[in-house]
Order: structure tokens, then sequence, then C-alpha cells
């Protein structure tokens, strides 16, 4: 279980876990969360995300394999731009650069990325170049090789870039040197740390170039070249020849002004030979040694790894080694680490406890960059598409389209469009030979919202999928570049999806039972294939056939019925129940067909047998449901909890203590209770009205009561006006709009009527009269007027008198009758006999006038009393005439007068009783 270091590269790392590590640790450890390998032992949990810088490497957990071994592996924190296949963050917008190095990687990095800025690192130059359509790491590692630089991905992920002096040592504080008898090639001395060990040296010329020529943006004779020569060829052919080794590197997102820095930068990688040192050292832990990345000393004068040009004082003794980079290291996990895992969450879990340990050696990599670091490009030479050029042109459609339908992964019928096209060409009328794709988009004619369909560049047919059956749908269609130029949308062509003729598959044979009358069946609504509720999900109902053997013919004559099946039942797994008629008590056989929401009808099931096994009523004595699913109640039954219309929110519930309604949000505005009492409501607030024993109330939208009628006592209290008709001749009580208490006496046209009357009958009895009272507030001196419109005579028997007032004044009333001839008005003031309190005592001061026409008169002065009343008058006509009283009633009197009056002369008069 190594750890697998590399330059600019993803490298590896696994690790094997005890059979013993605990399940919940296991479930912990999940994908793309990071494992840390630190030197020494330490408790993650006081240190939490410094184990990012403190560790020796970091890796993301790509794998496990829990089964044969407990193993986890994975790649370095690089991945997060992007893993070797190139899935990752992918750039899919053109990012165009003309700036310098760290702002070029700033631009390709973003922003909401794994991987944060770290430390970017000025270079020399300035970058130009347009990228898309490749992931982050890929268009980091072509700037880099572009500029002569370098990155890397630190344990807590940041990126730095930059020159390799920047990043790493070039001024080796390492060396590494063959292991000698009797020598000690290793430790420490005082400028460097040396490590001992097997070493082999591999050399070739594999990759040697003497020219690279770049073929970068354009096509045809428009192509970019970029070219680069080596000027010190090394080596002949066989005729004497300086050999030949031309390197071609397609690079099509490589602009015409890059191009000949990019052919030299590749050829500085092939210019000699390539050299590799592989040395396999027993000390593992050469942390501190180098990094890898960093340049170091190697000396073994045997294998020819020496340069004369430099020279060291190694343990006191003058050596010319060789300057090679570290390109790779292989190092095993081992006793005396601490390895933690981080999860997404952030928190740490300590793994070293579980970790099975491994032994072996430290191999480090030293000399050129591997050689699948090194390749200059995966491009295939020849004619490319020239990036940013030219603009596809619209694309024309190839009509008629073709239609069909199909099941998808849930049963349901959908339909699918195959569309066709031509070729387009650019805008400018050339081939477009930078194709990358067409885009498709489909919605429901008129479409408004649209969905989107991607086919491949070359293909001129596609299918468009999940389209709803019979349904009119809108389609248009674009090319799209390498370079992502988009072309115009195509004219919206119109096409009408193939309607459902698919039938469901035949469903399974039912089940059966049947009484001398009718036949029930039960269907699971499964397939005849096997399974339960799996039939298609457009199912509709299902036909049950009757017939006489098993090999009927389902047609319309044997049809008996159908029971309904339907999406929402298979999906709650609720069987179809269903009873059609059937007299014959015979042996029947009973098929079903399953039948689709566009009638389409599948093959009929096999036979299922059936005889009269149900019992009739007169034989069902006691009998248990755990569901009454169809039929008519006909009996008594009786409820020994209760029948609700649902378990809550609106509904209706009966029960043992009686009916109870109840509205939406669950309170109680019904109740009719078996004890007698009840009440009914018709909202719990605001305008409603109420029923139950105590009477009837209504309130208004202020939740004020406004109508109140006692139960107990019959009284009545009603706010606001009352009437005794809507319109016409009534009476209103308390009429809207008025400050007093008023009635109103209202005609037929609903106008205040000119002759209304208040009967007030007495008893039959001398004696017996009828009371009309009016009084003020109770206390002092107060007013009280009647006024009678003109009407029939009224006769008054007390005016004005209350039992806490010894006398009234102002009293004013008019009286008069229909006829024109005689007219009273009288008013004054009425004053008891005494002034002890003790009420009226028969003696009252009666003044008044009438028009008399005649000699002879009787006035009717409206008071009764049990003794007569004496009465003074005088007559008002022209001139004096003579005149006397004639008779003193209790209630009337009569005079004479000598000249006979005419109806407009004047009778004054007082009528006195003490």
């Amino acid at each position: 279980m190594p750890v697998n270091e590399v330059v600019m590269g993803l490298g590896s790392w696994s690790l094997t876990l005890v059979e013993e590590t605990p399940r919940d640790v296991l479930d912990r450890l999940q994908f793309f969360g990071h494992v840390a390998f630190i030197p020494g032992r330490l408790n993650p949990a006081e240190y939490g995300d410094q184990l990012l810088t403190m560790a020796r490497y970091v890796g993301v957990l790509t794998g496990r394999d829990f089964d044969l071994a407990k193993k986890i592996d994975g790649q370095s924190t690089a991945v997060w731009l992007g893993d070797a296949d190139d899935k990752g963050e992918v750039i899919e917008s053109p990012i165009s650069i003309n700036n310098t190095f760290p702002n070029a990687i700033r631009a390709i990095l973003g922003a909401g990325t794994a991987v944060v800025e770290g430390t970017l690192y000025s270079v020399p130059g300035t970058y130009k170049s347009t990228h898309v359509w490749q992931s982050k790491r890929k268009a980091i590692n072509y700037i880099c090789n572009t500029m002569n630089a370098e990155w890397r991905v630190t344990g807590d992920c940041k990126l730095d870039a930059g020159l390799i002096s920047d990043l790493y040592v070039t001024n080796p504080t390492c060396v590494i040197v063959r292991e000698r008898p009797n020598r000690h090639t290793d430790g420490a001395d005082l400028s460097y740390r040396g490590l001992r060990g097997d070493m082999a040296l591999a050399t070739d010329v594999d990759d040697y170039t003497t020219r690279v020529v770049v073929i970068a943006e354009g096509e045809g004779q428009s192509t970019a070249i970029g070219s680069a020569d080596n000027p010190s060829v090394l080596y002949s052919d066989i005729r004497g020849n300086l050999i030949k080794r031309v390197r071609l590197i397609s690079e099509s997102g490589t602009t015409s002004g890059n191009a000949n820095g990019r052919a030299q930068v590749q050829l500085n990688r092939y210019l000699s030979t390539r050299n590799a040192l592989r040395l396999t050292t027993d000390d593992y832990d050469v942390r501190g040694a180098y990094k890898v990345g960093d340049y170091v000393w190697i000396y073994d004068p045997d294998a020819g790894l020496l340069d004369t040009n430099n020279e060291i004082m190694w343990r006191g003794e003058r050596i010319n080694p060789i300057k090679l980079r570290i390109a790779g290291s292989n190092w095993p996990v081992r006793e005396g680490t601490t390895v933690a895992y981080r999860h997404q969450d952030g928190t740490w879990i300590d793994l070293t406890q579980f970790v099975d340990f491994e032994g072996g050696e430290t191999t480090v990599d030293v000399g050129e960059l591997l050689k699948s670091l090194s390749q200059g490009g995966l491009e295939p030479v020849g004619d490319r598409p020239i990036p940013d050029s030219t603009i596809p042109g619209a694309v024309t459609w190839d009509l008629p389209f073709l239609s069909g339908v199909y099941l998808d992964g849930l049963g349901n019928t959908r339909a699918r469009m195959q569309v066709s096209w031509d070729l387009p060409l650019n805008v400018d009328g050339s081939t477009i030979l930078d194709g990358d794709h067409y885009e498709i988009q489909s919605g429901v004619s008129p479409a408004t919202e649209w969905q989107t369909t991607f086919a491949p560049w070359g293909d001129l047919t596609a299918m468009v999928l999940d389209l709803s059956p019979g349904v009119d749908y809108d389609f248009r269609i674009r090319a799209v570049d390498s370079s992502n130029n988009q072309g115009a949308w195509s004219a919206v062509e119109t096409a009408t999806a193939n309607p459902d003729t698919i039938p469901p598959s035949t469903p399974a044979a039912p089940t059966v039972a049947a009484s001398l009358i009718a036949i029930q069946i039960t269907h699971t609504l499964g397939k005849a294939s096997g399974g339960t509720y799996n039939l298609e999900l457009d199912l509709d109902h299902l036909e049950v056939h009757v017939g006489a053997t098993s090999g009927f013919t389902p047609d319309s004559t044997t049809l008996r019925g159908q029971v309904a099946a339907n999406a929402g039942m298979m999906q709650a797994g609720i069987a179809a129940v269903g009873t059609v008629p059937e007299s014959n008590t015979s042996l029947r056989q009973v098929k079903v067909i399953a039948v689709d929401q566009a009638g389409n009808r599948s093959s009929a099931s096999a036979a299922a047998s059936v005889t009269a096994l149900l019992i009739d009523d007169a034989h069902i004595t006691d009998l248990t449901v755990s569901k009454v699913t169809a039929g008519t109640i006909s009996a008594n039954w009786l409820i020994g909890a209760s029948i609700r219309t649902a378990s809550s929110g609106q509904r209706v519930e009966l029960n043992t203590t009686g009916l109870h309604g109840f509205n939406s949000g669950g309170t109680e505005l019904v109740t009719l209770s078996n004890s007698g009492s009840f009440t009914l409501r018709s909202a719990t607030s605001g305008a409603r009205i109420e029923l139950d024993n105590a009477g009837f109330r209504a309130y208004n939208s202020s939740s004020q009561q406004t109508v109140d009628i006692a139960s107990s006592t019959g009284n009545v209290t009603i706010v606001g006006q009352l009437s005794s008709a809507f319109s016409g001749r009534r009476i209103i009580f308390n009429p809207s709009g008025t400050t007093d208490p008023e009635i109103r006496f209202l005609s037929s046209t609903g106008t205040i009527a000119t002759s209304s009357r208040i009967i007030m009958q007495g008893g039959a009895s001398p004696g017996s009269y009828a009371w009309f009272k009016m009084e003020g507030p109770t206390g002092a001196a107060s007013n009280a007027h009647l006024h009678l419109s003109p009407g029939d005579a009224v006769g008054f028997t007390e005016l004005g008198e209350t039992d806490d007032a010894d006398y009234f004044q102002n009293q004013v009333i008019g009286m008069g009758n229909s006829y024109t001839d005689r007219r009273i008005w009288f008013g004054g003031r009425i004053k008891p006999a005494n002034d002890s309190g003790v009420g009226f005592a028969h003696s009252a001061v009666i003044p008044g006038s009438v028009d008399v026409d005649g000699s002879s008169f009787t006035i009717f002065d409206g008071y009764y009393g049990s003794d007569p009343m004496y009465a003074m008058f005088t007559p008002t006509a022209g001139n004096p005439v003579g005149h006397a009283v004639t008779n003193n009633g209790a209630f009337d009197f009569s005079g004479h007068v000598s000249v006979a009056l005419s109806g407009s002369d004047r009778i004054t008069y007082w009528n006195i009783r003490l």
C-alpha cells in the first residue's frame, strides 16, 4: 500500500485496514473525503484542519473495497482540477486570456472551486490563448508548459504556480550515493542530508528530437505553423548525415502568435537523452531530505553518474556529483505514521489504530520527468477546425418527421419523434470543419418553454424522447462548433407525436368467487408473466368476461362489466375488486382484459373457474368485515365505534354520543347529542348564527351580538331595524339612520302613512279603560308629548301621570277627526288635587277649543273619571250670543247657544273637576 507522488501529476495512494475495523468507522469513510499521512504520532482531534498542512501527503478517497479486504485508495488533491480522463471542473464557456502568468492561472481557476489560489509567482512574458471544453488541470498544464512554469496542489487544496525555482529546491541539499563497503554514505553532514541505497540508471533516445513543428489554429493553407530546431545534433545516420527526427505536435487551441514559442517549449524536452535514475533505499523516512520536484546531487562514478563541473565536500571527501531532479517517489506507510480521515462535514477520524502498516523500501525516480508527463499533446495531426473563425449557418429540416410510442422505465406510454436535417454550411458559405454538436429543442405547441436534446456532429438524425402521445410539438435546431460559436435557430417545425397504440401487458388471471346472481373478482393488477401491481401505469380499467369453457374468446357477448384499475391503486398496493351480474349457477370461466387510458386493450388473461361460493343473506347470522368496497346496506347496522368521513379536518362523525360536524380547522360546529342537547354554529367567529338549548343568537362581522332569543324566558332582543315586511305597507321599529327610538307606519307605497291607527281597547265593564302612557326620564318634572294626526276621536283618561311625579306641565295634545266641521285643539296644565305625591286624585283642568256648526253641541273631552266635570265655555262668533251648559258628564258636556253657529265659529271651554 505505497504512496506514489509525481510532479504535476495525480499520483496515487492505497491503505489496508485491519479486519477488526468497526463498522461505524467504515461507514464514515465516504467518497471524496480526505486522508492525511502525518509523520509521528499525534491526536487528530487536537489539530483539526491544521493536519492538512502538517501532513507529508494528503489524498482524496475515490475507491473502497470492504468485501475481500478492507482497503481504501485514491489520488492526490490535484484530482479536484481534473482526473486522468479529464473529468472534473470542465471549462464549458470560452475563456479568452491575454495577460500575465498569474492572471492567466486565476482566470482558469475561477471561483467556487475545491482548489483555491495559493501562491502564484511572476513568470516572464504574456500568455494569450482561449480555453474551452477541457478540464482546469489540462488548461493549467498547457499554460505552465507554454511559459516554462510548473504547478502543484498543496495538502489544503491550494494551487501554487511559477518557475521551478519558485516551487522547489534547485540548489540541492540532498546527496544520493551508491552504498559502498566500509563507507558511511547516509545520514547528515554539515550542509547535506545523505541517502544510501541501490541505484539503477536508465538512458534512452526514444524521445530525442531534432525539430518540432507545432500545427496551430487554422485549416488547409491557412493553418498556423510554429517550429523550432535543435542547434546541436549529436547523432548521424548510416550515411554519415545528421539524423532528422521531426516531431509533429497538433495544438488547435494555439494561436499563430504562440506557435513558435510552443514549438521551442516542446523541443526543449527532447534535446538530449532521457536519463532516469531509480534509487531504492531502506531509509523510508526521507521527509526533510527532499520533496518531489526538488533537485538533488547524485554520485555513482561506477555508473557514470558524475559531472566534473560540479564539486562538493561530502564527509570530508571531494566528489563531483551530477545534478538531477526528483520526478517521483514511492514510499510505504509504516508504523509511526498518523493516518487520519477528514469527513465532508469537517470532522476528523483517527484511523491509525486500524491501519495494517507495511514494510518495504522507498523508491525515488530521479532524472527527467516521466514519459507520461512529457507528451506533447494528444490531438491527431492533420486538418482541424479553426477556433473562433466562422459561425455555423441555420440548419434546414428534412421533413417529414417520424414518430412512434414506447414504454418508459415506469411503465408509462410515451411518444418519440425522429427528426432529420440537412448538413449546414457556415454563414459565409464555407464548409463547417469545426462542427461540434447540434442543439435540438422541443416544446408543446405553441412552445414557450423548451427542452433541449443534443446530437453529435456528423449525425443528421436524432431521437427526441419523453413526449406525450397525440400532442403537437414545436421543434427547432441550431449548429454549434468546437469554439462554441452557435448558429441561428432554424425555422420552427410543428409535428404531432404519435398517439398511444401500445396495449397493456396481458394481466394475470383474477381471483373469483360467485353467488347465485353475481361473480366477484379480485385482481392484484399484476402481469401474466409474474408479479403484482406491475401493469403499465396508464391502465384505466379491467374488462370482465364470463364464458362456459376456459378456451372461450372474449367479445361483446361475454362482457359482464368493468372494474376500475389505475396507477394510484398500483402505487398504493390496492387490489381491484368488483362484482358483475351472472345468474348462471353452473361452472363458469372468468377472464379479464386490461384497457389503458387510450382505449388499447390487452390480450385476455388466463381463465379462472368459479362456482356459486358466496353465501346468501339468509345464511349469514354474524359477519365481520375489514372493508365494504361496494353494495347497499339495506338492514339495520349497530355501530360500536364511529363512522367518519375523514380522520381529521373537515368531516362529519357519528358515534355513541351523537352526530358531530367539524370545519377544516377541526373545530366542532354542529353537535346533535343523544342526550337531547344540540349546538348548531355557522362559524366560530365573525358574522354567524348559533342555535342551541339556550336559544337563538346572531352576531355581526365584529362578533358583536345582534339577536338574542332566550328559550327559558322568551325574551327577544334585536339590535337594529325591525320591520313587519320588506316593502309596501309595514311598521318599522327603530328605523336605520335615526338617533331616537322611533316607530314608523308606512303605506303601501313605502311612504309614511296618511292614515294609521293604534287601537287600545278597554274592558267591557264601566270604569275600565285602555292605557296609552308616555313618560320622560324618572325624576323631576319632565316633558312628554303626544301628537295625533287627524283621525277618529280619541278619549283620554290620563295624560302625563307617573308614580313619582306630582304634576306635569306643557302637556300639548292635538286631536281631530275626519269631519271638516269640527276640529279640537287643547293643551295646558294638569295638576293633582294635592302636593302629597299620592298621584292623580281625579282632579283635572282640561282646556280646549273646537269649531261648532249649529246651536247645540256635545264636546267629549277625553277624560274619564268617577265624578262629573263642570264646564265653562264661550262662543267666539262674530257677535256676542247667549250660551249655557245644558249637561255636565263624567267625560263630556253639552251646551246651547242662542244663535246658530257656522262651521267656522269656535267654542273655547274649560272643563274642571276638583
